[in-house]
């Protein structure tokens, strides 16, 4: 099965799945995540604002807040992701694909070396890390260069026991699926 076609087959199981289900499933990923050391001493983490059909990370982005994270989400600025602080009150959904994003209000990373923790989306993922994205290479262009902790989060249905890979994929150092 090519890339291509295994992107349509996963849409479409997440498509059967209701927004409630959706939604008690990135609680409980997100939950999983709090309760682990590697957010507890993170300072400094790297989210994403969901679209509807991924993991929703609302829940990481409260708990961030509330313990004084630096949280950083990303930012499509033609064929690459910009890095950008979150300041709530600099949000705007006129990117790309009408994602809530900081605007230009807020700095840029300058240093991908402080971040602690990044949690990254995919399309499909494998028990061993791998990750196959929307086909854009977004994340995969950065991941190479990153050097903190990064792992994916997907719904049960994102799961498969192998992707097809090429040479720049970069494998996530864990994925946590619920």
């Amino acid at each position: 099965m090519t890339k291509q076609e295994l992107r349509k087959q996963i849409k479409a199981k997440i498509k059967l799945m209701t927004e409630a289900e959706r939604e008690a499933a990135s609680i409980r990923i997100c939950q999983q995540i709090i309760a682990t050391s590697e957010w507890q001493k993170a300072e400094t983490v790297w989210l994403y604002a969901a679209l509807p059909d991924e993991v929703d990370l609302t829940t990481l982005m409260r708990d961030a807040e509330q313990k004084g994270k630096q949280i950083l989400l990303p930012v499509i600025d033609g064929n690459d992701l910009q890095i950008r602080y979150y300041d709530p009150q600099y949000m705007a959904s006129n990117g790309k694909y009408n994602i809530m994003e900081p605007t230009t209000h807020c700095p840029m990373l300058s240093n991908l070396g402080e971040i602690d923790l990044a949690i990254i989306p995919g399309r499909a993922f494998t028990h061993e890390g791998l990750r196959m994205g929307r086909g854009k290479g977004y994340y995969d262009r950065i991941l190479a260069t990153l050097s903190c902790t990064k792992w994916g989060v997907a719904f049960a249905c994102q799961m498969m026991e192998q992707l097809p890979t090429d040479p720049w994929d970069v494998p996530l150092d864990r994925i946590v699926a619920e």
